[in-house]
């Protein structure tokens, strides 16, 4: 992400720089308005973060120009302690929010954050969507040419629809666009203004023109809206579309409904007993002998009951939860009224929840949770010994099952990684193809491998199409079962999202699970944060997701270790959190983390941020270790990779081929006919290149003209079966044509070497002055 600082204070420009960069951002910084304004012109910045009293061009009337022009990029100004005016104007002006002197640095990042999410939104004029008008320059929405009497945070709300009729927003995205970052709303206080918006326009006649698209948010019902009139359109033009989060179906919704319902049911003994720590605490109030020890525990599981009711729709047990945590919380001895306030309270709460006590409650290891469950369907026993024996040592688990009832009924309760399917020996073929269907359109889908007794063509194709995504013939061997299914795990969990989530409440991780899992997210549960560094090596997670309240030790401090290791420095961390204070808010961007959510946890809420997260740490990691001009390994990231060959080498005893392919006349090429011919001819190399080395070699562009082919393993004969390959390649490169922008036509002069280690170097530099000291002797 690029932003651009204006600050003529060389001190403060300096934290401002240092503080951001340490974020990751791109920050350039001028000095002046003027300067600023036409950096503005020049370049697309993500954001724009500048003070108001500025040389040359202020920043309010440089954020008026900005404006006028039909710039939208966000502005943050900086603005001091003293001057009401200057926020004022500078609001009026265009500007998204603002600062006051002296900065907090943590609030500095999080308002970036909340701005850069935000991207950049069209402002039409006027929004019209059948025969509803928003008029933002005098505030009025009609219908029908009926005005609606709208709260302010009504007329927002409906106004942000309107800009995205294609996008879902969930709770925590409508808060970030409608209230500052200073005083966010409960999740119930969106739902209210969502309620009486979709009511007042219900009775102009606008009838269920707000759809809740489940487990995501809200958006705005288009189909509805423009079927009223036929001959209305929408005139928002290019509207902001959020593709990266899923459409929802029907399938998805019953299987997270199932699931938290059956959790609700697991998990009642343990609600029953924090129940009852609060009615005991409530028992020794009204004796007037609440020790501080029940005091602390009833304020613990109060605080984890309201963490967690809010996700089986009990929002008011949420709130009283809440309530008995804030009182028990306070300083100094109880007054009667909190004493007789927390009774009622304890009581109120009992009643509303009605549990009553379970026993012989299990809850899963974090050691099930990290192995992959794989299940084979086929009545060979001494095959699925075999297995068993195989996977021992990986700690993967097999599951035999002999018939294909006994399948259909375990899978009703258990989605395993991988199923191997006996097709032809456990029952009617109809029915396994039925079963296999079943299995890869389930959400998410189960990856099946495919045992037949005959290898005929239709056979394979057959298969292919009900979902099978490997094909063995029996009689097999375990070993060729094991390497076939391991390959296919390996695959599919490349394409998986990990999560890890820590948290002491066994409930939160289980209501999480039917949260991510529908979406293809595998989650792993970890209630001990002292277990969490092994965890976390052993599940290499591609997002983490942290409770900032636990014992022993807590998320900001586990998320400070991860913080402070090379290998996860850049790992995204989502927090839980119970408490909306800014205090917590800006000890968790301090500490490191990325974002957070507050409980109770709302599956929208989570799926955005994680979604959010994820698409930043991907384009991040993109633009680190891509070239952007060949889409090749860029030198940074192919020299690690040539490293890790090398020494993969030396382990294996095993010779390493470095091959430099040179344009050596690109500096020639880009003079004569720009730059243009010269990119021109680095993306069509870099196109060849990929379509002749597409079997694991490590290609890389190390600029100037140079690629580099990175191969292991290679024979004497082989290296020379290569130099002749090269040769082929080169003469075709060398017969290409290329057309200049003023239309000449031009041919490449190009040249490589091809070294080896050991014999040539022993590491990367040493081969490349070899490499280096052959193409200057062609």
């Amino acid at each position: 992400m690029r932003i651009l600082l204006i600050e003529d204070d060389e001190v403060l420009a300096s934290v401002l720089l240092h503080s951001l960069t340490q974020q990751h951002y791109a920050v350039e910084i001028v000095r002046d308005g003027q300067i600023g304004w036409e950096y503005a012109q020049g370049t697309n910045y993500d954001l724009i973060l500048t003070d108001v009293g500025l040389p040359k061009l202020d920043g309010i009337t440089l954020c008026q120009r900005l404006r006028s022009s039909g710039c939208s990029t966000p502005i943050l100004l900086i603005t001091a302690k003293d001057e009401t005016n200057d926020r004022i104007r500078g609001l009026d002006a265009g500007a998204d929010d603002y600062l006051i002197k002296p900065l907090n640095l943590g609030e500095l990042q999080a308002r970036v954050r909340a701005l850069l999410r935000r991207g950049d939104t069209p402002r039409p004029p006027v929004l019209e969507v059948g025969a509803l008008r928003l008029d933002p320059s005098i505030c009025e929405v009609t219908y029908d040419n009926q005005v609606l009497d709208l709260t302010p945070k009504e007329y927002s709300l409906l106004e942000l629809l309107l800009r995205n009729p294609l996008r879902v927003f969930s709770r925590g995205d409508i808060i970030e666009h409608l209230w500052t970052f200073d005083d966010p709303p409960q999740e119930e206080t969106v739902k209210s203004h969502i309620k009486w918006l979709r009511h007042k326009l219900k009775v102009v006649g606008a009838v269920d023109w707000i759809e809740n698209v489940y487990g995501l948010g809200y958006r705005l019902n288009s189909q509805k809206a423009t079927s009223s009139r036929n001959s209305e359109k929408i005139t928002q033009k290019n509207p902001e579309q959020n593709s990266s989060i899923p459409d929802t179906s029907p399938s998805v919704e019953q299987q997270f409904n199932q699931a938290m319902s059956g959790l609700w049911s697991q998990y009642q003994g343990l609600m029953t007993q924090r129940m009852e720590v609060l009615q005991q605490a409530a028992t020794e109030l009204s004796s007037g002998k609440l020790t501080i020890g029940l005091r602390e525990s009833a304020g613990r599981e109060a605080h984890k009951l309201a963490g967690v009711l809010g996700m089986f729709e009990q929002e008011a047990g949420t709130q009283i939860a809440r309530e008995i945590e804030q009182i028990l919380d306070k300083d100094g001895e109880l007054l009667p009224a909190q004493k007789h306030q927390i009774i009622s309270l304890i009581q109120e709460l009992g009643n509303l929840l009605n549990l009553t006590k379970v026993v012989n409650q299990t809850v899963t290891s974090i050691g099930e949770e990290i192995s992959p469950k794989l299940l084979l369907i086929d009545p060979d026993l001494q095959l699925g010994s075999q297995l068993q024996q195989l996977a021992y040592s990986t700690e993967m688990r097999w599951q035999q099952i002999t018939t294909l009832e006994g399948a259909k009924n375990f899978l009703q309760t258990t989605s395993p990684d991988l199923v191997v399917l006996n097709v032809d020996e456990i029952g009617q073929r109809e029915e396994t193809l039925a079963l296999m269907l079943d299995l890869a359109t389930h959400t998410p889908a189960v990856p099946v491998l495919a045992l037949a007794v005959t290898d005929r063509l239709v056979d394979r194709v057959t298969l292919a199409q009900s979902g099978a995504r490997g094909f063995l013939v029996k009689p097999v061997t375990a070993s060729q079962v094991w390497e076939t299914a391991s390959q296919i795990l390996q695959f599919t969990h490349s394409l998986t999202v990990n999560v890890l989530v820590v948290d002491d409440d066994p409930l939160i991780l289980a209501a999480l699970g039917p949260m991510l899992e529908p979406w293809g997210m595998r989650m792993t549960g970890l209630d001990d944060p002292l277990r969490f560094w092994e965890v976390l090596q052993s599940t290499a997670p591609d997002l983490l997701i942290l409770d900032v309240e636990m014992p022993q030790i807590s998320g900001i401090e586990l998320c400070q270790a991860v913080r402070t290791d090379p290998q996860w420095q850049e790992l995204p961390i989502v927090f839980l959190t119970a408490h909306r204070e800014m205090e917590t808010v800006q000890q968790v961007f301090a500490a490191g983390g990325d974002d957070y959510v507050v409980k109770p946890v709302v599956g929208a809420e989570l799926l955005a941020r994680i979604t959010h997260r994820l698409e930043r740490s991907r384009l991040l990691q993109s633009l680190s270790t891509k070239d952007p001009l060949t889409g090749l390994a860029n030198q940074l990231q192919s020299s690690r990779d040539l490293q890790h060959l090398i020494a993969q080498g030396e382990k294996n005893q095993q010779s390493v081929c470095l091959t430099i392919l040179n344009i050596s006349d690109l500096r020639q090429i880009n003079i004569q006919y720009g730059h243009e011919a010269g990119n021109q001819v680095l993306q069509r190399w870099s196109r060849l290149f990929q379509s002749v080395f597409c079997g694991g070699e490590i290609l890389g562009y190390w600029g100037n003209g140079e690629f580099v082919v990175g191969v292991s393993g290679f024979t004497e004969t082989e290296r020379l079966v290569l130099q002749h390959r090269l040769s082929d390649i080169l003469t075709k490169l060398r017969q290409q044509v290329f057309t200049a922008p003023n239309g000449d036509r031009f041919q490449v002069t190009c040249n490589f070497a091809v070294v080896e280690y050991p014999n040539d170097g022993l590491n990367i530099q040493s081969l490349y002055q070899v490499a280096n000291s052959m193409l200057k002797q062609n």
